[in-house]
Parts: structure tokens; C-alpha cells; sequence
């Protein structure tokens, strides 16, 4: 418990550093940390223009998923939506052993000169048996098939943990990513 913990706090300390951005995941979706009323962040990047950043971000999304043009759609220099998934993102422990859940997501990056808008959605975790586990629904002792049950509780704390993990983790990589791309220029 000490270890993810710390894992935890690690990250939000790295991400506060980076971007002093982070979310979490709520029943309502991702949320910013510091403002539950909005399902966004906004990362800054002063000085860089509307259409350096969509071409910066799109070298990112080229270079982190594996297929990009399958999990990308885009609006030329304004938007790009990825739709895709993470093996393995987060795991639940019972018994000393570790399962493994893949995690769907949607990301929605808008530009402005000097501004990215982070927008993430959870769409489904998938168990390693295939089971779908939607954002919200009805849990029970003996069944707990979606993240948040219909009172609003948490099904499964350390999946919630590590999606909060998961989701800082991505903000804090791809902001280091963008800012470090501007200094990689020179080769």
C-alpha cells in the first residue's frame, strides 16, 4: 500500500512541477484536480504559436502509439482526438496477486497560440477475462462491474488510484515532451 502511495504522490508532485496540472477520475469522468467543475486542463507553452503546437503534438501522438492514424482524427491545425487504449494501464491485488485491466480512453487536444486544452474521457476498463467495466453502474458485494457504483462510491479504490496515476503520468510526459521538442531542434 506504502509502495503505490508513494507512487501516487510522486506523480502529482512531478506533474504540479511540470504544469501544475493534474486530474483525477471521478463518477463524472476526469476532472481537474484544482476544479472539479471543469473535465479539462489547460497546459501552457508561452511563446509557441497555434500551429507549432498542433505540429509538435502531432510528432508526440506519431511517435507514442503504435498506430496512430487508426486512433487519431484531426481538424488541421485545431484538434486532434485520440481514441485509443492502454495495455496493462492499472491493476487491482487480491490474494498477493496482481490483475491486469486495459484501459480505453478518448483524449480531446484543442490549440490556441501558446495553450493546449487536455480534455480525457474514460470510456471502459477490460478485464484479462474481457469483461467491460463502464465509468458508472451497479455494484454489489459479490459483483462489481463498473468503476463507480449507482451511489457514486468507488468500486475498486486502487484502479481509481491508478488512473489517477495513469492520467498524470500521461499529462506530465507529454508536456515535458512538447516543451523538450523545441530545444531538440538543433541536429
Amino acid at each position: 500500500m506504502s509502495k503505490k502511495f508513494f507512487a501516487v504522490l510522486l506523480f502529482c508532485i512531478v506533474a504540479a512541477f511540470v504544469q501544475a496540472q493534474s486530474m483525477k477520475i471521478t463518477p463524472k469522468d476526469f476532472v481537474d484536480a484544482s476544479d472539479e467543475s471543469k473535465n479539462y486542463v489547460v497546459l501552457n507553452f508561452a511563446g509557441r504559436s497555434q500551429n507549432d503546437l498542433y505540429k509538435t503534438v502531432l510528432k508526440y501522438v506519431n511517435s507514442y502509439y503504435n498506430n496512430p492514424e487508426k486512433v487519431t482524427t484531426k481538424i488541421e491545425g485545431e484538434q486532434i482526438v485520440i481514441d485509443a487504449m492502454e495495455q496493462k494501464a492499472v491493476y487491482t491485488t487480491y490474494l498477493a496477486a496482481k490483475t491486469y485491466y486495459d484501459f480505453y480512453y478518448k483524449i480531446t487536444l484543442d490549440f490556441k497560440d501558446g495553450k493546449v486544452r487536455f480534455a480525457p474521457n474514460y470510456k471502459y476498463f477490460v478485464s484479462p477475462g474481457g469483461i467491460e467495466y463502464p465509468l458508472n453502474g451497479r455494484n454489489n458485494f459479490m459483483s462489481k462491474n463498473a468503476l463507480y457504483g449507482s451511489s457514486g462510491k468507488v468500486a475498486r479504490k486502487s484502479l481509481q488510484e491508478g488512473l489517477d496515476v495513469f492520467i498524470n503520468k500521461y499529462i506530465t510526459e507529454f508536456s515535458k515532451s512538447i516543451n523538450d521538442s523545441k530545444s531538440n531542434d538543433n541536429w
